[in-house]
């Protein structure tokens, strides 16, 4: 076992540890919703806050585990301490710094471990936050880490109000009402180095001081829209000139008696006003919004810049310092949804629905690790005598008490969200295993087709994820197809373009889906290296009954075939239908008519494919 060594400033790291209040090394509870989250997040036995003391470690916060006295020479968070990131041992009875180590050895022992300091404003680290496991080997990703990161950061914001807290708590308060000059100016630690305006830390400690005495106080966040952009076209240097001139505006513009003015990251900024109202609250807003709305006169050119704002109030909607500001933060998430320039107070169902994805996001996170996700088959058959010729994966969700549940009630969470890069991935893995098992039982020319999201053009690399499910299965290109749908196509985007020509050129079915149906122009048919149109079911649904209808979709199978592409229609769910499509040439189609999405097992009960073993045992 190797004891880890002793940071540089030790000294002083134990001092900062006191600053934080941990000198009786009592639990602290504002930290225990965050361990909760992390083991529901990673699906980790136990999960820790572990403060690091002169000699041995102790909980403040803790779940799946009981108080432990533990030295500080086996601990495993010792070690953690002395890294900049992420600590990850994937097993710990391989790790020559833990094989022998008592916390590994025993029946139960540790096999997992990733943590991350927990640092004070001035860089010492005061513990760490992990996750630890009694099963190795678990893969633990970038997007894992960055996750653990960003809680992380919320421990740490608990970590410095409790340390103001301590402060305060050695202090008398005053008795009146504090004047606005008492809470500045800022200490150079506490400033913004690019806009000189309050920085994070500088910021939360002001909204801690004004709700530690009693002050009825406002916080406005200011977020510049479409900044990123701006900063993109126009480049950093002028994006920070930008910030700047806002940072100036944001000071003019608020009330001479403001608590604060920051710059919280970014290009997010924040003020703390002495407001009980809402009215009184959105009018400052407003003027703010005004103030920095003024056009920018830039390389030659004027730069407009708006701004939403979200305003939350206390005592009105809280007397706790980080939810004040993570209401006034669900503000103005609430008014960037309604488009630029919005402005929005807080209201407490903001908070539930907030709740219910954060929930909803952790149960996507569960579904990934524990394997709820499923993929559903849709055949797809020639018009002309209803010879199997393919399927559609779709994919479905087993939830654990909503029962199975379909695309459109989890995809667009999914889709917002850091898991679409590698849910993405899993389809094409299980779609492809699934194809080549049917292949060997004899299905012959088989197309399994593939939905694909936009983000797995940037999440990863596609190109190399369907090389190798291809490769792991034994799966001819040729029988693989990847469907577009129009968001991927109308982005414009020269990765896009790229993967999709390295996937032709592999011999890959390129489809677009749902074609006819938005805003992409037929130019799009000769830009990207398609092999397929599928005719959407709204079109094939009316055309029987609507003349307009039934023209779209000749016009489409024209085109089609005049570009050498085939054609598959969706939504066939009558004989008439089929009939009229197979008359006017449409090859393909898929619908209810055929089969709806079913389980592999039903799928080879509904067209008698065997699997590969029930076949060589039949004919043994």
């Amino acid at each position: 076992m190797r004891c880890p060594v002793l940071p540089p400033s030790e000294a002083e790291r134990l001092v900062a540890l006191r600053h934080y209040g941990f000198a009786d090394e009592r639990p602290l509870p504002e930290l225990e919703p965050v361990v909760r989250i992390a083991a529901r997040m990673f699906d980790a036995k136990f999960a820790l806050v572990n403060m690091i003391g002169h000699d041995h470690v102790f909980f403040a916060a803790s779940t799946g585990i009981d108080e432990v006295d533990m030295s500080r020479d086996v601990s495993f968070c010792a070690h953690a301490i002395l890294q900049q990131g992420v600590m990850v041992v994937p097993d710990a009875r391989t790790d020559e710094r833990f094989h022998d180590n008592p916390l590994v050895t025993g029946d139960d022992g540790i096999r997992f471990y990733a943590g991350i300091p927990l640092r004070s404003l001035d860089g010492h680290a005061l513990g760490v936050l992990c996750v630890i496991d009694s099963k190795a080997s678990r893969i633990f990703t970038a997007e894992d880490e960055a996750r653990l990161v960003e809680l992380a950061r919320m421990a740490e914001d608990r970590l410095e109000l409790r340390r103001i807290d301590v402060c305060a708590s050695e202090a008398p308060l005053p008795e009146n009402r504090p004047d606005p000059a008492a809470f500045g100016p800022p200490r150079t630690a506490g400033i913004d180095p690019l806009t000189g305006l309050d920085d994070r830390a500088q910021f939360y400690r002001k909204v801690e001081q004004a709700l530690l005495h009693g002050t009825a106080a406002a916080v406005i966040l200011v977020d510049l829209d479409g900044f990123k952009d701006i900063n993109s076209i126009l480049g950093p240097d002028l994006g920070d000139e930008i910030l700047q001139l806002a940072a100036h505006r944001l000071r003019d513009g608020a009330d001479a008696d403001a608590l604060a003015v920051a710059r919280l990251g970014g290009d997010e900024f924040a003020v703390l006003a002495p407001l009980a109202q809402d009215a009184a609250a959105l009018a400052l807003a407003a003027r703010l919004q005004e103030a920095i709305a003024i056009a920018v006169p830039l390389t030659g050119q004027e730069v407009r810049v708006t701004a939403s704002c979200g305003v939350a109030l206390s005592p009105a909607h809280t007397v706790e310092p980080v939810t004040l500001i993570g209401n006034a933060d669900l503000a103005l998430n609430q008014a960037k949804a309604g488009g630029a320039g919005g402005r929005a107070v807080y209201t407490p169902d903001l908070r539930s629905a907030a709740m219910e994805r954060r929930v909803y996001c952790l149960d996507l996170h569960r579904a990934a690790a524990r394997g709820e996700f499923v993929l559903f088959y849709q055949p797809q058959v020639r018009l002309a005598d209803g010879a199997l010729t393919g399927a559609e994966a779709l994919i479905r969700w087993i939830h654990p008490t909503r029962g199975l549940l379909t695309p459109a009630a989890f995809l667009p969470q999914l889709e917002k969200g850091r898991l679409v890069g590698a849910v993405g991935t899993w389809v094409i893995d299980e779609a492809c295993a699934q194809a080549a098992r049917w292949m060997r039982s004899g299905a012959g020319d088989f197309r399994m087709a593939v939905n694909i999201f936009g983000a797995q053009f940037h999440a990863g690399d596609l190109v190399r994820d369907v090389s190798q499910a291809l490769g792991r299965h034994g799966l001819a290109p040729e029988a693989l197809e990847l469907e577009l749908t129009e968001n991927i196509v109308l982005s414009g985007d020269d990765a896009v373009l790229e993967a999709l020509h390295r996937l032709r050129a592999m011999g890959i079915g390129i489809a677009f889906d749902d074609f006819g149906t938005g805003y992409a122009s037929l130019s799009m048919l000769t830009q990207y290296p398609l092999t397929r149109i599928k005719i959407d079911r709204s079109f094939v649904g009316r055309m029987l009954q609507s003349p307009r209808e039934a023209a779209v979709a000749g016009a489409i199978i024209g085109i089609g075939r005049e570009l050498g592409l085939s054609i598959t229609a969706e939504g066939i769910e009558t004989e008439d239908q089929r009939a009229h499509l197979a008359a006017r040439r449409c090859a393909e189609g898929q619908g209810y008519l055929f089969g709806r999405p079913m389980p592999a097992g039903a799928f080879e009960a509904a067209f008698a494919l065997e699997a590969p073993a029930e076949r060589r045992a039949s004919s043994g």
